[in-house]
């Protein structure tokens, strides 16, 4: 008997290749998904623009057009499995990922070894700082707690407890993969599984994130703003590192990411896979 409630993909109705990769890989791995239709970031439903007040406002949005209608999706379908419509655990695909093979078996094992009061486990995120292995899942692969939570929306699990948290009616002006890595924000408890068992943006290029083309930012204006912001949090993120791993293994996780980033970058996963093993043997 699985223990997985529901899976769904979000797809833009006029991608019908996208939509049919995303059948045929949900068929391969045995899995009966639901399509949403993605959220148009230019002309959001009534339900979802509270969320994003300033879209359309080239001059006041720091979101374009496509990441609002991304983040929109995926809020979405929150909603639905707070309102009971989606039975959770929930899988969320988009629609330019690829399954590895033996995805389902090992998402039993994965909702097996999982405590009572997870929120959210990424899918589709291969780190590149320390991660901290929670438990084993099989000899190749584990459950871990992220010491800084990589991006990518391509795939994860929500429980209810979790969507219910992330559907805070609060206003959205980061987009969603950055969003997700402030755990102690939405108090999100965090999971994931590496090596992460989907491969994301297979098509090179995500065709809602291109509704409507960047707008008014520069790249430059971008990754200021996301500066800025991380400087801002980074007392709360190191509060959220201390409680959840405690203070000896955090402080070490952060030291041994920074030493890593500084190996030559062929290295460093091997490295990372060391660093890693020493906090499997705590």
């Amino acid at each position: 008997m699985t223990l997985l409630g529901a899976t769904i993909y979000i797809n833009l109705d006029r991608d019908t290749a996208r939509r049919s990769h995303m059948e045929a890989e949900c068929a391969k791995a045995g899995l009966s998904p639901v399509r949403l239709s993605a959220a148009n970031g230019a002309a959001l439903d009534e339900t979802l623009r509270p969320y994003f007040p300033n879209a359309g406002d080239r001059e006041r949005s720091f979101l374009s057009p496509g990441e609002t209608g991304c983040y929109a999706s995926h809020l979405a379908i929150c909603r639905r499995i707070v309102a009971g419509e989606l039975q959770a655990p929930v899988i969320v695909f988009e629609d330019d990922i690829e399954l590895h093979e033996g995805f389902s078996a090992l998402i039993e094992r994965v909702l097996q070894s999982l405590p009572a009061d997870w929120d959210i486990v990424r899918l589709s995120n291969d780190t590149k700082q320390v991660a901290i292995p929670y438990a084993e899942l099989t000899d190749a692969s584990q459950l871990v707690r992220y010491s800084t939570i990589p991006g990518s929306t391509g795939a994860q699990m929500w429980s209810r407890a979790g969507a219910e948290k992330f559907i805070a009616a609060e206003p959205r002006d980061l987009p969603i993969d950055q969003d997700l890595k402030r755990a102690w924000h939405w108090k999100l408890n965090t999971f994931g599984v590496l090596p992460a068992p989907v491969r994301r943006d297979i098509f090179d290029t995500s065709s809602i994130d291109a509704i409507g083309g960047d707008g008014h930012r520069s790249k430059a204006k971008r990754q200021s703003r996301l500066r800025a912001h991380r400087r801002g949090e980074a007392g709360a993120r190191f509060a959220h590192g201390v409680k959840t791993f405690g203070a000896g293994a955090w402080i070490a996780a952060e030291i041994l990411s920074a030493l890593i980033a500084l190996a030559p970058k062929r290295s460093r996963p091997r490295w990372l896979l060391r660093a890693n093993a020493l906090f499997a043997r705590r």
